[in-house]
């Protein structure tokens, strides 16, 4: 059987192989090793909320009559703060009025970006006050995730009065008169009233944070209020009047929203590139875009009517005040987009908390990549090494003045951070040339081919990692008086197929990615071989240094705001291994071999990967990376035979740490 054969067999059959083969070596190799563990991509340490309505969770609750009621969205359902907190591992929990001061989440609806405000006889606190409050009482944590959501109510204001403007240049036209201004001066006032001096308290709301330590900042943008019932109902009006169609033009309140919304946007974010900060966008105005082109693929029936229907004094759709008794119809709380003219219901908040749970974790997932290269770098390493010492007990008993062939094989299962194994093979073969004068010595070439493939059962992020490395390599072995030596160097590209999945509620888009690269290493490893009634034991110190560099990924088309980009990874690491290993002869054929080894990672320079939204393609971020201990035991086992003209052997090893688990069974022929 050829050696392409062999490896088309084993990654044929690995997939169902896997999980007896992890089985069965735990049982064979009878040790108690930690278990496989999780390496979170991208933990925040907490996470805080600045905002208005479209993130208050509750603060106007207390002094509400009905118990259900108390966020602008479809009661009891949660405003994105909440399941998005959730979704990290945290809680968000609201300041509310009159309350200790406890929470978590300052928004409160009707707020301002820097302009504090009344509401019904109440102090509605900014985005800024709110901001203040919390610095006065708390210092910023390094670690978490700080949320400033703002703007939408300066956008509502210029919009009142951009209205009173329309309204004038009406009036002048039914009088007789000339209008004293233009639309498009009418829109550039309020712009220039409301929305720029906005802008920059929202700025400066981030530059403070910035100042204050926070490394993870996240600014959604404002949702394309063009788009919102308030608007197209408003434009339905003019419609009715052929006089304010032919004045103001048609759709003029949608091309107004979108430009203001545009405007509030395109300043915002340009001016948070001088601040220095570290912003996670999130795009909910391109998002509400695209769900509104496609409604029914989201799972929604309704874009332009409200899933409320009662109403204020002023006859106002009002969501704070709204339950499931209040509602169009049975189950308009999931099937409707928004609950009154402005705010979203329940599941379309489900959906914005889940598209940003997706940005903030992505880039942390991504750089889990280079370290799964690396962990099946060093599964090759290892083997690599099981066939040096195998040489090595034999003392090259086999040298002759022609090289001599070998071939090895294995099916693994590679768990690793969090992914498991659904089919992993590896296949090595190499010639190994013996040394005339130097009967231990022995000089080497190999190439491997490596395949994983890795799963994951995340909800939102990458579930699905097909692994694929071709390498050449150089080895050496030696003794140096008692001293055992061996070393190999070694290159191998790399070809990744990804998916990141990412699910807003119910609706799931896949995105499929390739990814190449590349891995060096260098492994030295030195033993004093003793020899023990019978039985050779070594005790050895190794070194093994890796360097895995990945290619730039692109997902989707450029614009689609779910879709991401992420740049270039280069992931180098030295291990430091401690072991033991020992061989046995049963007879004068059979030999029985073994090895216990620590392997404790010395040094890295994991870092954080930089993404970018496809739709925001010029503003760079970084979350928190992947979290993993690379330290691990190991042991393997196997035995070994001389036939008339080969040698054989077989054997099972396993290695496990907090993040990791390999578990593989292995044949070799030497010919």
């Amino acid at each position: 059987m050829s050696a392409h054969q062999i490896y088309q067999l084993a990654s044929a059959n690995c997939h169902s192989f896997t999980p007896t083969v992890k089985t069965l070596s735990k049982a064979i190799l009878a040790i108690t090793l930690s278990s496989v563990g999780v390496a979170h991509a991208g933990d925040y340490s907490s996470v805080t909320f600045f905002g208005d309505s479209l993130t208050d969770g509750g603060y106007f609750k207390p002094i509400l009559d009905k118990e259900e009621s108390g966020q602008f969205t479809t009661n009891p359902d949660n405003t994105w703060a909440t399941p998005f907190a959730e979704s990290l591992g945290l809680t968000s929990t609201a300041q509310t009025l009159g309350g200790d001061g406890s929470g978590n989440n300052y928004a409160i609806g009707g707020a301002r970006a820097g302009l504090d405000v009344e509401r019904e006889g109440l102090t509605v606190d900014s985005a800024k006050t709110q901001l203040d409050t919390y610095l006065a009482d708390n210092s910023v944590d390094s670690k978490g995730l700080y949320s400033v959501w703002t703007g939408a109510n300066d956008i509502f204001a210029a919009s009142s009065d951009i209205e009173k403007g329309f309204i004038g240049i009406v009036t002048s036209i039914v009088t007789g008169s000339t209008p004293v201004v233009t639309k498009e001066e009418v829109v550039a006032k309020a712009i220039e009233d409301h929305v720029l001096p906005a802008v920059e308290s929202q700025r400066k709301i981030i530059d403070t944070l910035k100042n204050n330590g926070a490394k993870y900042i996240l600014v959604p943008n404002i949702p394309d209020v063009g788009l919102t019932p308030e608007t197209i109902q408003a434009d339905e009006k003019i419609k009715d009047n052929k006089l304010l169609e032919e004045t103001l033009g048609k759709d003029v309140f949608k091309k107004t929203g979108n430009t203001l919304a545009t405007t509030y946007n395109e300043t915002l974010y340009e001016g948070i590139k001088n601040t220095g900060a570290n912003v996670i966008p999130l795009d909910t105005f391109s998002l509400l875009q695209k769900v509104a082109k496609n409604p029914s693929a989201y799972g929604f029936s309704n874009m332009n009517g409200t899933a409320c229907t009662n109403k204020d004094d002023k006859g106002n759709i009002e969501s704070l005040k709204c339950g499931r008794d209040d509602l169009d119809k049975e189950n308009a709380n999931n099937s409707y987009f928004f609950a009154d003219s402005i705010h979203p219901t329940g599941r379309a908040h489900k959906m914005i908390a889940d598209y940003a749970n997706a940005v903030v974790t992505a880039p942390g997932q991504v750089s889990v990549l280079p370290h799964i290269a690396t962990q099946s770098g060093l599964a090759t390493n290892e083997r690599l090494q099981t066939h040096i010492n195998q040489r090595q007990s034999q003392n090259h008993t086999l040298q002759s003045t022609s090289p001599e062939g070998w071939v090895s094989a294995n099916i693994n299962s590679l768990d690793v951070a969090g992914f498991e194994s659904s089919g992993n093979a590896q296949l090595l073969f190499g010639l190994d040339f013996t040394h005339s004068g130097l009967p231990n010595a022995m000089t080497g070439v190999y190439a491997n081919l490596s395949q994983s493939e890795l799963d994951s059962n995340e909800r939102n992020g990458i579930d699905k990692v097909e692994f694929d490395e071709l390498g050449l390599g150089l080895y050496h072995s030696q003794n140096l008086g008692k001293v055992q030596l061996n070393g190999a160097l070694g290159y191998s590209t790399i070809d990744m197929e990804t998916n990141r999945k990412v699910s807003l509620d119910n609706y799931t888009q896949n995105y499929k990615s390739d990814v190449d690269g590349s891995r060096y290493y260098a492994s030295l490893q030195a033993g004093y071989p003793m020899l023990l009634k019978g039985t050779t034991l070594t005790p050895y110190l190794g070194a093994t240094a890796n360097r895995v560099k990945l290619d730039a990924i692109k997902e989707g088309t450029s614009d689609d705001p779910i879709a991401m980009q992420f740049d270039k990874q280069k992931y180098n690491t030295i291990y430091g291994t401690l072991g033991l290993k020992a061989s046995s002869q049963l007879s004068n054929t059979l030999n029985v071999f073994g090895d216990v080894h620590y392997q404790k990672q010395l040094d890295d320079n994991h870092k954080e990967v930089t993404a970018r939204l496809n739709t925001l393609s010029d503003i760079s971020f970084k979350t928190p990376k992947a979290d993993f201990d690379d330290d691990s035991f190991g042991a393997s086992l196997g035995l070994s035979r001389q036939f008339k003209s080969f040698f054989g052997s077989a054997g099972v090893s396993y290695a496990s740490g907090d993040d990791d688990d390999i578990t593989s069974v292995f044949i070799e022929l030497i010919k």
